[in-house]
């Protein structure tokens, strides 16, 4: 459709959308992808209301996120549905031009994504349990948590800000990503997210620079896909490693100028580094030093 804008948020919100998801029954399954839904909805709507992060915008990031670190403790629906409503704010409020047309694309990619959910039901049954990391109450309980993740996040959104607000979003998605209720997991997961990127980089890198066929570098997006959810518990930093690689093969196919995609791989990793930096910051301030301490 000569759409490289929607194709990009269509393939960017269809991944986002195949994280909205858990295990069990079909209702169980669509209940999150309706909270996400509806999360993305308000916040993008509110991001295209304030443009270009007026004061308003920034108390709306920092309730999103507190409430995201603290509904960690309740549900997996509303923490989801609250860290990528924060996720849109970014989007909406620093994105520079946005033509209403685009939101066709984002529409259509819940349609597929239901429809492809409602499917493997009906062919595979529930969606069976996952072994994840085990959860712990986090030492001075949710509150204190969700405001230590609420600061590290907002204070990722000043610094990105004040870099570039292009790249504000990639700042805060590792920040929010990364910093868990739990300090050795944090911990591990910025240390493979960060390793992760910088793989996922120069194999883009590697593919951007050998293929020049739209045709071929979509069909390596398609391969990796799929194997981006089998790695999130135990490999994650191939997970991230993948992310990216999809991520930056959507900007290949999207990108008119070969110059501005190639800005984006040294862009990607200092993102990463800043947004893993405030999130060590944030998980130190958050919780003990003799993490034996958390019951």
């Amino acid at each position: 459709m000569h759409e490289p804008a929607g194709a990009l948020l269509g393939g960017i919100s269809g991944m986002i959308l195949s994280f909205a998801d858990d295990e069990g029954p079909l209702s169980r399954r669509l209940k999150v992808l309706g909270f996400v839904t509806g999360g993305v909805a308000l916040g993008a709507g509110a991001g295209l209301l304030l443009r270009g992060f007026p004061w308003p915008a920034w108390l709306l990031f920092a309730a999103a996120t507190f409430a995201s670190g603290y509904f960690l403790g309740i549900g997996k629906a509303p923490a989801l549905a609250a860290r990528f409503g924060a996720m849109a704010l970014v989007v909406t409020s620093g994105a520079p031009s946005f033509q209403p047309a685009e939101i066709y694309f984002a529409i259509g990619t819940l349609a597929i994504v239901f429809i492809a959910r409602v499917a493997d039901h009906m062919l595979g049954g529930p969606l069976p349990q996952q072994a994840g990391r085990p959860r712990r109450i986090p030492s001075g309980g949710w509150i204190r948590f969700a405001l230590a993740y609420a600061v590290a996040a907002t204070a990722s959104l000043a610094l990105g800000v004040a870099i570039d607000p292009s790249r504000v979003l990639w700042v805060v998605v590792t920040t929010l990503v990364v910093m868990q209720p739990d300090a050795r997991a944090s911990y591990v997961l910025i240390v493979q997210r960060i390793a992760g990127t910088v793989l996922g980089v120069v194999a883009a890198f590697a593919i951007s620079s050998a293929v020049g066929s739209p045709w071929v570098i979509a069909a390596i997006a398609l391969i990796v896909a799929p194997l981006i959810p089998h790695h999130l518990h135990h490999r994650y930093w191939l997970h991230t490693a993948l992310i990216a690689l999809l991520i930056l093969l959507a900007y290949d196919l999207a990108a008119s100028d070969p110059r501005i995609l190639r800005s984006l791989f040294t862009e990607r990793l200092q993102d990463v580094l800043l947004g893993g930096g405030l999130a060590l910051i944030g998980t130190l301030a958050a919780f003990p030093r003799n993490p034996q301490d958390e019951r």
